[in-house]
Parts: C-alpha cells; structure tokens; sequence
C-alpha cells in the first residue's frame, strides 16, 4: 500500500515544462499537456528499441516511473506494472533504461520517465516505428483468366509505414522471374488497369511496395488471356511413295490448352500404342512460345494411307482444323530410245526387185521423206546421249543405225 501511494504522490507531482521559444513541432501531447521530447527514438518492426533515462541524484531511494501515451503504468521502480512481457527494465547504477522487445507498430508513441526528486525529473520521448512494406496476398489480386479484347483491373494491397510507394513492370510469362526484359510502367498506385488484352499478351504483372525501410515487397499477378485455337501446318502437301514413312506436322495454339488430334475421312487416327507399326503421335512445346509442335508419323504406306489428313484443335471456345494432303508419287519409267527412234520411221524398201538404178525423181521423193527423220533421229540421239540411264550397247546401236541412214540418204 505504501508503494502505491507514493506512486499517487509521483503523478499528482508532475509538472507541466514550460515551452517558451518552441514551435508546435517540437512538443508531443501527453494527457493534454504539451512537452518538449527530449529524445526522439526510431527502430525497426521486429526489432527492440532502447529508451534511455538517467536520473543525476544524491538520494538512492528515488522512485523512477516508467509511463506510455494512454497514461498506463509500464515500470514502478523496477516492477513491470503491465502483463506485456515484452517491456523489460534495463537498471545499471544511475540509469533506468526501458527496453521493448521486438516493436511493433502500435508501440509507436509517447513516453515518459519520471523520477520523484527534488525538483521532479521528468523526461519525455517520441517512438517512431518503421513497418517494411508488405503486400497483403489475401486482398489483392491473384492468377486472372480473362477473354480476348477485354480490360482487366489488378490490385495490390500494402501496408507499412511510412506509407510505401508502389510501382508496376511486366514481363513476358515465358521469361524467367529476374528478367532484364522486364517493362517498368508509368502507372503508381494500388489499382493498375490492363486494357484490351489480347492472345498475344499473356504476362506477367510485378507491384513492387518500397518505403526506405527493410526490404521491398513484390507481388506477382499473371493474365492469362482465353481465346480460340490456331492450327498452321508445317507442310500443306506431303508426297511419298508406297511402302515409305511419312511425318505430317502442325503447330498449334490456344488457351484453355486445346485438345490435339489428326483425324482422316470421318474418323479420328489413333495411335498403335503397342507396336507402332502403322500410327504414332508426338508433341513438344517450342522454346520461347506456348505452342505446341504435333507430329503424325504413318509408316509403310498403303493406297489407304494417301488423302487428306486433317489436324485439329478443340477448346471450350472453338473447334479449329487445317487440311494436310499426303499424296502418292508414281515410279516412272523410261521408254525405249530404239523404239522412239524408228516407231514413226516410213518403212522403205530398199532392196527393190528391180537393179534399176533410181530417177532423179524418186531420189529427190525418197529424200524429202528422210531428211525430216533424220532431223528427228539426231535430236533423239543427243538426248540419249545426255542419259545415263541407257547402256553403252544402245548408244552403239543407235549411233550404227544413224550412220547407216545417213549414209544412205547421200548415197541417194
């Protein structure tokens, strides 16, 4: 009882500091009263802060008293007066330190230690708080799937003090998180308006929250845009023989991812999981895009196997197919240059029954009938020459029967 009467003498005690020749700035408000803050103390949330209080008296039976900005008791000597165990009193000959462990925010604010001497010591302090930035996931934006052409609204929720400044960058959703190509906007703020998006934008969002003090909160909100699939083919036409391998190739795109499958005729092609002996299918997604490659390799082609083929794309929004034709390639052949030679040849008699020799008349008819063959027969001769594919005893035939033809054409 003695105790706390003489800690009703200490309060009823206090004295109001006078303020001449100090502005407004300078003072704090206790209980209506203006001080001078002796001391302005800063710390960092989650750190402790040290408030010092050295009281200079003869009398080693003082009465030192610990108070916060509500006028609540804290410290009575050294005797925590408050359930908080976080106040701690730090005594060392003359000084009564008061130690918060660990401030946080709401520990911002006034206090006063007060010393019954004669005359009362009073001294007053100023506790700022500095809060890191921190983004509050729970009210701001998250992951959007949004329609192509419509506009989208992020927010990002900060708290910290002082109050934190937030800016904007974005990047593409195929870039890693620490990009240099990351984009910085213009825009600042809680509220960042993405307008018209389209296929081709699918990004990523970063709200940076800074504030001087601790380190910089980031928050990132991806904007996945909805549209219809798009099928290309790699080739519209693919020509093999029978009995060859073919691989029929598209790229295709779209989200919500499509599903992907070749069809022909009026059924869908499925893949022979057990041997691959007719059917196999493969994908893969192509770097620095959210394409995907899909190839159809159809093996040992039949008549069956040629036609159209048709690739195809399918999502909640569309249903998109492109045509690929696999066409069959004839083997050729090569005709006989003897039989091209001599197929459209008159046929002459030349051993005649008659040793007559010939009239002017029937040599100059004899030879309008062979110089045009003679013409034909030489350019068909250059042609075989060029050929690799005839044997050298047709090249002597031919050559042979040329020279024998010519030879009986001057004869004439």
């Amino acid at each position: 009882m003695a105790k706390i009467l003489e800690l009703v003498g200490v309060l009823n005690s206090l004295l109001v500091i006078p303020c001449n020749g100090y502005s407004q700035k300078d003072f704090i408000f206790v209980s209506g009263t203006a001080a001078i803050a002796d001391l302005n103390v800063t710390a960092l949330q989650g750190q402790d802060a040290k408030l010092p209080c050295s009281i200079d008296s003869l009398n080693d039976n003082i009465t030192v008293v610990w108070m916060d900005k509500h006028d609540n008791v804290l410290y009575f000597n050294e005797n925590r007066m408050i359930d908080d165990m976080r106040f701690a009193m730090s005594k060392l000959d003359r000084n009564w330190d008061l130690v918060i462990r660990k401030v946080d925010a709401r520990d911002e604010g006034s206090y006063r230690c007060v010393a019954n001497t004669v005359p009362i010591k009073l001294k007053y302090y100023q506790l700022t708080v500095f809060v890191p930035p921190k983004v509050n996931l729970e009210t701001s934006s998250v992951d959007v799937d949004a329609p192509e052409g419509t506009s989208v609204i992020l927010y990002c929720n900060v708290t910290g003090h002082p109050s934190p400044t937030i800016t904007w960058s974005k990047r593409k959703a195929v870039e890693p998180k620490n990009s240099t190509n990351a984009v910085k906007l213009p825009e600042k703020g809680d509220t960042l308006v993405v307008r018209n998006v389209s296929r081709y934008s699918d990004e990523i969002y970063t709200c940076s929250a800074s504030n001087g003090h601790g380190s910089p909160d980031h928050h990132e909100i991806r904007i996945r845009v909805r549209y219809k699939p798009e099928v290309k083919t790699m080739q519209a036409k693919v020509s093999r023989y029978q009995g060859e391998n073919a691989e029929l190739s598209c790229i295709i795109s779209g989200y919500e991812k499509p599903i992907m499958y070749f069809a022909k005729d009026n059924y869908q092609v499925q893949q022979d999981i057990t041997n691959h002996k007719k059917y196999m299918y493969n994908s893969a997604k192509l770097a620095g895009s959210h394409d995907i490659q899909m190839n159809l390799t159809v093996y040992n082609l039949q008549d069956d196997d040629f036609g159209y083929y048709r690739c195809v794309a399918v999502n909640s929004l569309d249903r998109v197919e492109k045509y690929i034709e696999l066409k069959e390639l004839k083997p050729q052949t090569t005709p006989s240059l003897t039989s091209t030679m001599w197929s459209n040849t008159p046929e002459i008699d030349i051993y005649s029954t008659s040793l007559s020799p010939l009239t002017d008349k029937q040599t100059r008819s004899t030879a309008e009938v062979l110089k045009p063959q003679l013409q034909d027969n030489r350019k068909n001769l250059a042609a075989a020459e060029q050929s690799t594919e005839n044997s050298a005893d047709e090249r002597s035939i031919q050559f042979l029967s040329w020279f024998l033809l010519t030879v009986l054409i001057y004869t004439l």
